[in-house]
């Protein structure tokens, strides 16, 4: 993500918070991680693997101030959420200037669609022709998307 010592990382839909260690060895042991998920099961199973830093939240509504972040890390979530713009705004809310958005997926939408046996979508909110118009949109820039068949990375900068 490019984060350095003493940041604030953020994952959206941690999960059970398996990317969390790595978001704590990029930001040391002087910076903050959080995990989001709206899933109360999922933050029980990530505090019994030892996690810490959970939120139960929306991603919609996160509860943190202004800029109190400088990175956020969300896997396969964007495309899930039925208001992409509104989540993508409230995101970059809470977002410090210059700071960074890391979309990932462990596959690439070709992938995805064959294995759901259809075609990728031309409304795919991930494909870069629509990514880009999004994060625009929401107060990200984007630096960097890769579509390839084993991963989906995106990485946008939020503007100021």
């Amino acid at each position: 993500m490019g984060l350095r010592p003493g940041q604030t990382a953020l994952d959206l839909d941690c999960g059970t918070g398996r990317t969390l260690p790595a978001l704590r060895a990029e930001v040391g042991d002087k910076g903050t991680v959080l995990g989001v998920d709206v899933t109360p099961a999922m933050l029980v199973t990530a505090a019994r693997e030892g996690r810490a830093g959970l939120l139960l939240a929306d991603c919609h509504r996160l509860p943190l101030p202004p800029g109190a972040v400088d990175g956020i890390f969300t896997a396969g979530l964007l495309d899930h959420l039925p208001d992409p713009t509104t989540a993508l705004r409230e995101w970059a809310r809470v977002t410090a200037p210059g700071g960074a958005l890391l979309l990932f997926h462990p596959s690439g939408r070709a992938e995805r669609a064959r294995r759901h046996g259809r075609p990728v979508s031309p409304d795919d909110p991930l494909g870069e022709p629509n990514l880009r118009p999004l994060l625009d949109g929401s107060g990200w820039q984007l630096d960097r998307c890769q579509d390839a068949s084993a991963y989906f990375l995106a990485r946008a900068v939020r503007t100021c």
